[in-house]
């Protein structure tokens, strides 16, 4: 910088027309070379400022219904592998309506972060026992590099395990798990995200597993809001649903309970399952799903207005391909 000020206060009536070119065309280089610099130490692309969006996909193979389907002793396991791999040039990506360039498409084999965000209320439609039977159903199905923390809800959030791997911990829930006062779910999912998973920004698999009904009493976070940061962290939500306690009635300030596990699941790219199913393989599916059918999608979102919420689409005519992945991009405050 010191040079740079010697040469912006030279007399310009000293020197030759080529000393004079030359000196222009140095400010000039070193402006370009501060600026750059500058949109570097600001975490912006200098070229282009273009930023980064990433969409979670679960992709799953199935039969294509127009071929006959080949026998499995003439395939090989390695072909068989490469054959569920799906590539970028297999789909189409819309943000807001506008068609994007996928940078890439690649499975996710990464370990998750999952917390189980389970109801703890006094009228809860679930007894004790069965709800302590989700963290135990995790144990023997989570893979390695895996950690799961189990969370208590009413008025507010305990956590009743830490991350952990260890089959005891999520076996021993029983003991630990009460039903008392009112939910508040939005209230409870908020603290799960600020103080839980947002630390575990590392991870791309960060997972809540909500085990309620999805009723919400008095939180002070709108349901609309939740959503949003959810989305916005790219958080996977699934449910364990049980039996809305409310029968459908309908919610001043919020969607009906069903609705609202509905909306967070869809909304994130998740799935709900019913309590009164079987618990165990429906965890199993959870779990399966995470290992083996999880994508990330990076692209530049181009000819978007960030801060409108814009529904995203991703599109494919490969009829063996089958997808799920969040509804849309919150907006962005500016």
């Amino acid at each position: 910088m010191r040079e740079f000020s010697k040469l912006k206060r030279r007399d310009p009536k000293k020197g030759s027309r080529a000393s004079r070119i030359f000196c222009v065309f140095i400010v000039l280089f070193f402006g370009l070379v501060f600026a750059g610099q500058a949109l570097a130490q600001s975490g912006r692309n200098p070229v282009s400022g273009r930023r980064t969006s990433i969409v979670n996909v679960v992709v799953k193979r199935v039969d294509d219904p127009n071929k006959a389907a080949p026998l499995l002793a003439s395939i090989s396991t390695e072909e068989q592998e490469t054959s569920r791999v799906v590539p970028k040039s297999a789909l189409e990506l819309f943000d807001g309506g506008v068609m994007q360039q996928i940078e890439s498409f690649t499975p996710d084999p990464t370990p998750a972060r999952i917390v189980l965000l389970m109801d703890n209320s006094a009228t809860l439609q679930s007894d004790v026992q069965k709800l302590a039977g989700v963290p135990a159903a995790f144990s023997p199905e989570i893979y390695e590099g895996d950690k799961v923390m189990v969370i208590g809800y009413d008025t507010k959030p305990e956590i009743i395990t830490e991350f952990t791997d260890e089959p005891k911990d999520l076996e021993g829930t029983l003991n630990l798990l009460r039903k008392t006062d009112t939910p508040r779910l939005f209230d409870a999912l908020n603290v799960t995200l600020e103080d839980v998973l947002r630390p575990e920004v590392g991870f791309s698999k960060r997972i809540i597993v909500i085990v309620a009904d999805g009723l919400d009493r008095g939180s002070t976070i709108k349901f609309d809001e939740i959503l949003g940061k959810l989305q916005n962290e790219n958080i996977t939500v699934y449910a364990i649903q049980v039996r809305d306690r409310t029968r459908g009635a309908l919610r001043k300030d919020a969607p009906k309970p069903a609705d609202a596990l509905e909306q967070l699941t869809s909304g994130t790219g998740g799935k709900i399952y019913a309590i009164d199913e079987d618990i165990k393989e429906s965890v199993k599916l959870i779990c399966d799903e995470l290992r083996n059918d999880r994508y990330q999608l990076t692209y530049y979102p181009e000819g978007i207005n960030p801060i409108n919420k814009r529904r995203i689409l991703i599109s494919t005519t490969d009829p063996t391909v089958q997808m799920r992945y969040k509804g849309w991009h919150p907006p962005v405050k500016q």
